[in-house]
């Protein structure tokens, strides 16, 4: 069922052939009466499961060329909401309402649960990555704003948040460094300048970028410029 539901989800229109359905939830089948009975089955099941939570509506249609989700029956899929609370934020920004854009990317940040899980299928693994893109930027954008307005816990969180997903995002390593100098723990702001150091040697063979180097040096010399 989980594998249906992720193939109707991740469809165009929250749509797919049967043939899709078919190698989705059973990609070591053959073709054949059987198989197709059997996702005639899943989809019988999937709506008894669901029939209290819908009112007695279906969660799956079926169409000419295969079956969609019922969206009008209450059906919401998380990566279609992300991309929307994403593109109104982008188009209030564009208006000049900054106010109503961070609304939508706070929205969006609480919908991304984890990276989508790909298996082997380039086209997914191509989605997870633009998904992921997506909600690293938006933290970051969230975590700069916040410490323009002097949220400095706030943009500590965000900045932190970024880095659990990429730890190699130097722009976040010098919020952090920031925020940690503002809140007057210059001590664990120069420990973050090590630590983005150390990550970037393992994974990379790199060093910081001259930014983040000069970061560092004011806060261990001038810490009040930072």
């Amino acid at each position: 069922m989980e594998s249906l539901l992720c193939a109707l989800a991740l469809g165009r229109r929250q749509s797919a052939s049967r043939d899709t359905l078919l190698d989705a939830v059973w990609p070591e089948g053959e073709p054949g009466r059987r198989t197709n009975q059997s996702l005639n089955t899943l989809v019988h099941d999937l709506r008894r499961i669901l029939a209290d939570a819908l009112s007695g509506r279906s969660p799956v249609l079926r169409t000419d060329d295969g079956y969609r989700l019922n969206l009008a029956a209450g059906i919401a899929v998380d990566t279609v909401r992300f991309d929307h609370h994403i593109a109104a934020a982008a188009d209030r920004l564009a208006a000049g309402d900054e106010v109503a854009a961070l609304a939508h990317y706070e929205q969006a940040v609480m919908l991304y649960r984890g990276d989508l899980c790909s298996g082997g299928d380039l086209r997914l693994l191509i989605e997870r990555e633009r998904l992921r893109a997506q909600y690293l930027n938006t933290l970051a954008h969230l975590a700069d704003h916040a410490f323009a307005t002097r949220r400095y816990d706030t943009a500590l969180r965000h900045a932190q948040q970024l880095l659990t997903y990429d730890p190699c995002r130097e722009d976040a390593h010098r919020v952090v460094m920031r925020c940690f100098a503002r809140l007057g723990q210059r001590s664990a702001g120069m420990q973050q300048y090590r630590l983005c150091r150390s990550v970037l040697r393992e994974a990379f063979q790199a060093v910081p970028e001259r930014a983040t180097d000069e970061l560092f040096d004011r806060l261990r010399l001038e810490p009040d410029r930072v």
